[in-house]
């Protein structure tokens, strides 16, 4: 086994292998490597393959190897479209499960060398006039256009500084979107040919998507031979997923949502990275995939390629995925709307995770029992370094250990979702509903011995309950409560809240101790409400919850009088859409009968400006009648003139008092 890889790259009949050493340098190591595709036996029989045959009933029994990527290519083109055949895309993937090894075994997240940097551009994006270099061990450096003689000399030193510092990992904010693709194309405009892979070539991309929660992304990637390459954008995406309380993703912004104290953009975006990124780091010790794909892939095709590896590790044939079907998920509730006192949240420890546990159930075609027994590693893995952490105090192994335990505590979350996944070659639908109809028993006799205690339900959702406290309350109430679930199924009493204010089901806020608010429930804060209406809402909420109905009143008041004055910023009125498609593909389906229009996509499409896919649009509605359709009646933000205001004061105050009416 090789320890402290930080980049694979197969190259005909090898893989180049990079490695940081503990002293801090890059080691090259060339190993012998062999692509493979899985197929059933009695197929078509790739060119050039050696068969090698695989134990186990499932049916993709044969692993033809090749014995160079030439060959292998040759051989996918051949049977991309044949049933029976499995391939992995990754050719580092493949090397890393066949091998065992895994990126970053025995390192520690702040070993790698990582650069960050960024690109100003001129107005339109048309010529680059400078770009800032910095990496976590101190260098940092800005190449100006007008001070280093030209674009070109920019690109010349930014292409030095890569090599000379010699990280492995290169990182930026929204470099895939906006920085790389400016690069390469002045790159061919001036003739200028990088040589900062560790091969002595330039950056490489393609176009790929990927999904972040319900959204599906479209974005090009990019490569550079022996380094990872990472947009820190995507990792502030998938953290504003889970928590759903980000007003927008500039770096101004972001800068204050972290608490970030610096103002140089690459020192921002080495902080973000040191606060997102070691949960990707440390799924790359476990999972046989790149920095990059940890970041990308989507928890159900990272196990699977997990559970891919182990079985061609131990030379076990690989099953077809179930075929998807839906099935009853978790138990939800939620009590009348109002304020709440003296409350309480009770949650059970990975309820889906602990259930396997407790079931001893793997997947049906889980023949070698991989699903269970790493699980259970993970999960005692995770409290291992969960127990470490609170006995050590404040510093860099405890923030190691915090960060290693939370990027398990995910994983081990996942594996109740793979079931479910439908491109899963181990799903198991019928165990997923098992598992989430034993999930609903528990939560349900929770309930039960809540409210026989005298405890009033607020709120329940998948494995937690928030509650009131009874008046009453006996000495051993918790005690109580836990001794409705089975051995090795643990509940949390995991916090305490002043005043709970429940708008309707998984919409709610909760007053902390320090008189500061957290909100659930895109009703209450999601970015689809424009500015006036996030703030009128927030005063509403602090108003239930701290009984001062004149917070309300007052805010009300304020912005009637400045929506009809037409004194109100009119960035406060805009609304906010990120294109989810292209305008172009947007164009060609409202063709179709009965296709939606959208005002976003169509001030888009009219626009002077080039929109793409992820592009957010900001516009505000326009015309003179409270309710009217948006589309047609609004007008990009950026359009709007110093001095001319031409809002629509009716609709935009006719909107207000809905939402004062509801609060009311």
């Amino acid at each position: 086994m090789i320890d402290r890889i930080t980049a694979v790259e197969i190259t005909g009949e090898n893989a180049e292998i990079f490695c940081r050493d503990e002293v801090g340098e890059c080691v090259k190591k060339t190993v012998p490597f062999s692509p493979w595709l899985l197929a059933e036996k009695g197929g078509v029989v790739p060119p050039n393959a050696h068969a090698v045959e695989l134990a186990g009933k499932a049916p993709l029994n044969l692993r033809w190897e090749f014995d160079n990527v030439a060959d292998y290519d040759a051989a996918c083109e051949a049977v991309k479209k044949s049933p029976g055949v499995l391939t992995v895309r990754e050719l580092s993937t493949q090397f890393l499960s066949i091998s065992g090894n895994r990126f970053f075994s025995g390192m520690d997240f702040y070993e790698l060398h990582r650069m960050q940097f960024a690109v100003t551009s001129d107005g339109d994006a048309a010529e680059i006039m400078s770009i800032e270099v910095a990496d976590n061990r101190g260098y940092f450096a800005r190449f100006d256009a007008l001070e280093c003689g030209g674009e070109a000399a920019v690109l010349a030193k930014f292409n030095a500084a890569v090599k000379e510092c010699d990280p492995d990992l290169l990182e930026g904010y929204n470099i895939f979107k906006e920085a790389l693709p400016l690069i390469e194309k002045r790159a061919k405009k001036l003739k200028f040919s990088f040589d900062c892979g560790r091969d002595g070539g330039g950056f490489s991309s393609r176009k790929s998507r990927f999904s972040v929660a319900e959204k599906q992304i479209s974005c090009t990637r990019y490569f550079l031979y022996g380094r990872q390459l990472a947009d820190v954008a995507h990792l502030v995406l998938f953290y504003d997923a889970a928590h759903r309380d980000m007003e927008n993703f500039e770096l101004d912004y972001l800068r204050e949502y972290f608490s970030i104290g610096c103002s140089e953009e690459t020192q921002v975006v080495q902080e973000l990275s040191n606060l997102l990124s070691p949960a990707s780091f440390y799924k790359c010790c476990t999972l046989p995939l790149t920095f990059q794909d940890c970041v990308l892939r989507g928890s159900g095709a990272a196990l699977d390629a997990f559970f891919i590896a182990e079985y061609q590790r131990a030379g076990y044939a690989v099953p077809y995925p179930e075929e998807a079907r839906r099935f009853a998920g978790a138990l939800t509730g939620a009590g009348e709307a109002g304020v709440y006192h003296n409350v309480r949240h009770c949650d059970v420890r990975s309820l889906y995770p602990s259930v396997l546990l407790y079931l001893n159930r793997s997947p049906e075609r889980d023949e070698l029992g991989v699903f269970l027994t790493a699980l259970s590693r993970l999960r005692q893995f995770r409290l291992d370094a969960k127990d470490q952490a609170k006995a050590l105090p404040e510093g860099r192994e405890k923030q190691r250990l915090n960060a290693l335990q939370s990027t398990f505590k995910i994983l081990i979350n996942s594996f109740y979702g793979y079931l479910g996944f439908a491109q899963g070659s181990f799903n198991d639908y019928s165990l997923a509903e098992s598992v989430t109809a034993y999930g609903r028993e528990l939560l349900g006799k929770l309930a039960e011995k809540l409210s026989a205690l005298k405890a009033e339900i607020l709120e329940m959702d998948t494995d937690g309950i928030y509650f009131t406290m009874p008046p009453e309350a006996p000495v051993d109430f918790e005690e109580q409560i836990q001794a409705v679930l089975p051995e090795g199924i643990e509940l949390d009493f995991d916090a305490e809240y002043p005043a709970m204010y429940c708008y309707k089901a998984k919409n709610y806020a909760l007053l902390h101790a320090d008189n500061s608010i957290s909100v659930s429930g895109a009703a209450l804060k999601s970015r689809a409400l424009e500015k006036y209406q996030r703030k009128f809402i927030a005063a509403a909420v602090r108003a239930k919850l701290l009984e001062t109905p004149e917070i309300m009143e007052d805010c009300y008041r304020e912005l009637h009088d400045a929506i009809s004055a037409r004194t109100i910023d009119i960035a406060e009125l805009a609304k906010s859409e990120v294109l989810s498609d292209s305008p172009e593909n947007y164009k060609r389906k409202q063709s179709s009968p009965g296709a939606r229009r959208s005002a976003a996509y169509e001030l888009a499409l009219a626009s002077n400006r080039k929109f793409r896919t992820g592009d957010k649009v900001e516009f505000y509605v326009t015309g003179s009648k409270a309710k009217l359709p948006v589309v047609g009646n609004s007008r990009l933000l950026s359009d709007a003139e110093p001095g001319m205001r031409d809002e629509n004061s009716a609709y935009y105050l006719n909107k207000l008092d809905e939402l004062y009416k509801q609060f009311k």
